[in-house]
C-alpha cells in the first residue's frame, strides 16, 4: 500500500493527514540513519545533504549503469545530419549526459548550434560542464514539467530524446501528437548493482535504518530484490520521489509513507524532515 502525504502511525491503526510547512526549518531527521541507493557518485553528492541535516548517510547502491555506446554514437551521427534550426537535443537526466560525456568527450561545442534542453539544474549543470549552451529547463523538473514548458513555445521537427532503455515515454507521446519527430536515444540502462555491502546489509538486518529514498521504480526494484525480505525492506520509512514511483513500489510489496512533493531528492529529504517532525509533534501531545 501506498500512503500520498498522509503519516501511518506506528501504533496505531488510523492515518493522519499531514500538512508540510516549507517556511521554517528546523531538522528532525538529526541522529537518523538514512539508506541511499543511488549509484556511485551520485550517492556521495546525496551523502552530503543527508549530513546537512545531522543525520547518518548508509550507503546500499541498487543500481549499476551501463553505457550503451553504439546507440549514441549513431545518434550523433545522425544529428549532425539534421537542420540545428529545427531539432532540440533533449536530457532528462544526469545519467544521460554522463553517458554522453563518457562516450564522446569532446562533443560540447558541437551541439551548441542545436536548441538543448534540460530537466532539472543537476541535469543543466551536467551539460554546462560537458561545454554546452542550455537553452531552457522547464520549472518543474520533470517530463510533464516539459511538456508544459512546450506548450508556451515553438515547436521543432525532431527530437532527440537522450534517455534510459527504460523509463516514463509521457513525454515521447505528447510531443508526436504535436507533429513532431521524436528520436529516442537509449543512451545507458541501469541493470541492479551486485556488490554486497555487508554493513549495510546488517543495519537492514538489525532493523536500525530509520529511511530508505528511492529515485525511480526501476531503483525499487532492485532494492527490493537485493533485501529479498519485505519484511526487512519495508522496516525503514519508505520514501519515493512521485506517484509513479509510489505505484511501482506498491506492487512490489512496499508500503510507502512519505512521496516527495517535487520530484527531485532534495524534495524528498524536506518531506522526510516534515514526516518525521509530524510523529515528534504527536509525541509531545
Amino acid at each position: 500500500m501506498y500512503v500520498n502525504n498522509w503519516a501511518l502511525l506506528p501504533k496505531a491503526k488510523i492515518y493522519l493527514v499531514i500538512f508540510y510547512d516549507d517556511t521554517t526549518f528546523m531538522s528532525h531527521l538529526s541522529g537518523k540513519s538514512i539508506l541511499l541507493t543511488r549509484g556511485g557518485e551520485q550517492n556521495l553528492k546525496l551523502a552530503d545533504l543527508v549530513h546537512e541535516y545531522g543525520a547518518t548517510p548508509i550507503f546500499f547502491p541498487c543500481l549499476r549503469r551501463e553505457i550503451l555506446t553504439e546507440n549514441i554514437v549513431q545518434a550523433i551521427d545522425d544529428l549532425l545530419l539534421l537542420d540545428p534550426s529545427q531539432t532540440d537535443i533533449l536530457f532528462t537526466s544526469q545519467n544521460g549526459v554522463t553517458s554522453l560525456a563518457e562516450t564522446c568527450p569532446n562533443i560540447g561545442r558541437k551541439l551548441n548550434n542545436f536548441r538543448i534542453v534540460a530537466v532539472g539544474k543537476k541535469t543543466a549543470h551536467a551539460l554546462v560542464e560537458l561545454g554546452c549552451k542550455v537553452s531552457f529547463t522547464p520549472e518543474v523538473e520533470s517530463q510533464l514539467g516539459l511538456i508544459s514548458k512546450y506548450t508556451e513555445m515553438h515547436l521543432p521537427k525532431h527530437v532527440l530524446f537522450f534517455r534510459a532503455e527504460e523509463g516514463s515515454d509521457e513525454l515521447s507521446k505528447a510531443l508526436q501528437l504535436q507533429g513532431v519527430y521524436v528520436k529516442m536515444v537509449h543512451a545507458y540502462r541501469t541493470t541492479c548493482e551486485t556488490l554486497q555491502p555487508l554493513s549495510s546489509f546488517e543495519a537492514l538486518n538489525n532493523k536500525t535504518v530509520d529511511a530508505v529514498l528511492l529515485g525511480s521504480a526501476k531503483t525499487a526494484e532492485c532494492y527490493v530484490r537485493r533485501v529479498n525480505n519485505l519484511d526487512i525492506a519495508n522496516a525503514p520509512v519508505v520514501i519515493v520521489m512521485s506517484q509513479q514511483v509510489a505505484e511501482a513500489a506498491d506492487k512490489l510489496g512496499l508500503t510507502v509513507q512519505v512521496i516527495a512533493k517535487l520530484p527531485n531528492f532534495e524534495a524528498m529529504l524536506a518531506s522526510l524532515n516534515a514526516y518525521f517532525a509530524s510523529l515528534d509533534a504527536l509525541k509531545v501531545h
